[in-house]
């Protein structure tokens, strides 16, 4: 491509004057003067320099000889890119290609040295051109990229929007996918719009155009050729430049026009398709619909006659389920009667033998027997007062723990006379126990608040008893005995005592599983720690 070549073909319309004009005159100069006066002449070139003709053969000769008299300035740079320029739209042999980037590239140093942004991203721009003629598709793009970083930071449009055509050209020549090369082409476009350029932006749409048209999209293809013709009369170009472009416009219209109506036929007779098949399928439909429902039918009829016979047979079973529900019901009445009469003769049985235990003191003058009697009495009245509790609740299995502690310290305070002497604290949580563990406990119980109301207080001192049992969560359970009273003498040893109660409440521990601890705190304190499982009752 020569885009950027085409706007310096005009650079030496002054060149030529000068050349006609005052060829003969310049030649007797061949001292300072003839330098300082091509310099002039180079000067008076920069301001028409994007609207110059190209140079020819002469002028291109005397430039270089006037090149090596000029300062290295801004002057300078412009020639030596307008010599570049020239070789490179000469270019006939690799000589001549090598010469214009000899200049390009002195004219790059110059412009790095000057520190001119604008005129490196000319120098670029030169380059990439140059690469285009070596195919060189790789530097062509890097090139481009350069002129744009540095023209990016000018007000240099014009020659920022060819170096975004010379990257659309490095992707055309790579063939790159579409999706890369409408960026750099619409960009340069827009560009080119923004500074006035309505030739070139027309040229960036008509390309544009032909990238939609290769790739089918007829409607888009059609649209930028529009505006390329468009942009084509804005820059009053003749009728006979635009009518080929017009021509081609009637190409993509009749063209988009054919493809709509291929698909227009597509669709017809993709959607006559789509009739008929819902219609063999709605036939089929209809038809396995009908067998179903056949099906259907006949198992409702045969599950109707099933469910009939099943029914009575049914009827049948749950009569008899019910007989023997009632007679169930009336077994399990009686059982619990039955029970209770149990728990109330237990109780009744128990009290009797407290009785006769109680009369049997009357005849006892030994004060040891008597003392073992009045144990024995409250043990049996430990046991006694859970059946009575059992034979008057509703179930038969369960102690009301809260209750039955209540209950037992009232008849142990009552069986001691105790009065007001001694106070009593307790702190029991709400839950239930079975027979298993609550007539252990009870024994338990009542063996350790008997012995601290008989031992804790000699001195007749008002004392106080702490009973406490609590949850701990997870169905362990823990039972606190602890009164503020004299405490355990010092020779005490608490598994291996030949007291009968210590005994008592060491072997009803281990047949709940319980850990069983006295010990010496303020006084004498008796700690039960135990796990009811309701999976595992012994």
């Amino acid at each position: 491509m020569k885009m950027l070549a085409n706007q310096y073909r005009i650079l030496v319309f002054l060149l030529i004057l000068f050349t006609i004009g005052d060829a003969n005159a310049m030649a007797p100069f061949k001292n300072e003067n003839q330098n300082e006066i091509a310099e002039k002449n180079l000067i008076a070139l920069e301001n028409d320099f994007d609207y110059e003709p190209p140079y020819t053969l002469q002028q291109v000769k005397k430039a270089e000889r006037l090149l090596a008299g000029l300062q290295g300035n801004i002057d300078k740079i412009k020639t030596l890119l307008k010599l570049s320029d020239w070789y490179e739209a000469s270019f006939n042999n690799p000589e001549t290609l090598e010469k214009a980037f000899e200049y390009a590239d002195d004219a790059l140093r110059l412009s790095r040295f000057l520190h001119s942004d604008v005129y490196a991203g000319k120098c670029y721009l030169q380059f990439s051109m140059l690469y285009e003629l070596r195919n060189n598709n790789a530097m062509i793009e890097i090139s481009a990229k350069k002129a744009i970083a540095l023209l990016s930071k000018t007000n240099k449009t014009n020659d920022l929007a060819e170096s975004w055509v010379m990257i659309w050209s490095a992707k055309m020549r790579t063939n790159a996918p579409i999706e890369e090369r409408l960026p750099p082409i619409f960009k340069a476009a827009a560009l080119f719009e923004k500074c006035g350029n309505n030739k070139r932006t027309g040229d960036c749409y008509r390309e544009i155009s032909e990238l939609y048209f290769s790739i089918s999209d007829f409607h888009n293809s059609l649209n930028s050729l529009k505006k390329a013709i468009f942009f084509y009369k804005a820059a009053h170009l003749k009728e006979n430049d635009i009518y080929p472009i017009s021509s081609r416009l009637n190409i993509i219209y009749e063209t988009e026009k054919r493809s709509m109506d291929i698909i227009k036929l597509k669709n017809k007779t993709l959607l006559q398709q789509s009739k008929l098949k819902n219609e063999v399928f709605l036939r089929n439909s209809m038809v396995i619909f009908v067998v179903l429902l056949l099906i259907i039918l006949g198992l409702l009829y045969k599950s109707f006659t099933f469910k009939k016979k099943t029914n009575k047979v049914l009827e049948t079973q749950q009569n008899e389920i019910n007989k023997k529900n009632i007679a169930l019901e009336k077994l399990v009445v009686e059982k619990e009667w039955l029970l209770r009469e149990i728990h109330h003769r237990i109780k009744n049985n128990l009290h009797m033998v407290v009785g006769l235990l109680a009369s049997q003191v009357e005849f006892l003058k030994n004060e040891e027997a008597v003392q073992a009697i009045n144990n024995s009495q409250n043990r049996i009245q430990a046991m006694s007062l859970i059946h009575q509790k059992l034979y008057q609740s509703e179930n038969l299995s369960m102690i009301d723990m809260p209750s039955y502690i209540f209950e037992l310290t009232e008849y142990l305070k009552d069986s001691f006379e105790i009065r007001n002497r001694i106070r009593f604290i307790l702190d029991v949580d709400t839950f239930n126990l079975p027979l298993s563990h609550s007539i252990p406990i009870g024994l338990i119980f009542n063996e350790a608040v008997t012995n601290a109301i008989k031992y804790a207080f000699p001195n007749q001192k008002n004392g106080i008893i702490n009973i406490s049992l609590k949850s701990a969560g997870n169905q362990n359970y823990k039972l606190i005995i602890q009164d503020n009273g004299v405490g355990l003498p010092h020779d005490f040893d608490p598994y291996n005592n030949p007291s009968l109660g210590v005994k008592l409440m060491h072997g009803l521990s281990a047949d709940i599983e319980g850990k069983f601890l006295i010990t010496n705190l303020n006084g004498t304190k008796i700690t039960l720690e135990f796990t009811y499982n309701e999976n595992n009752l012994h």
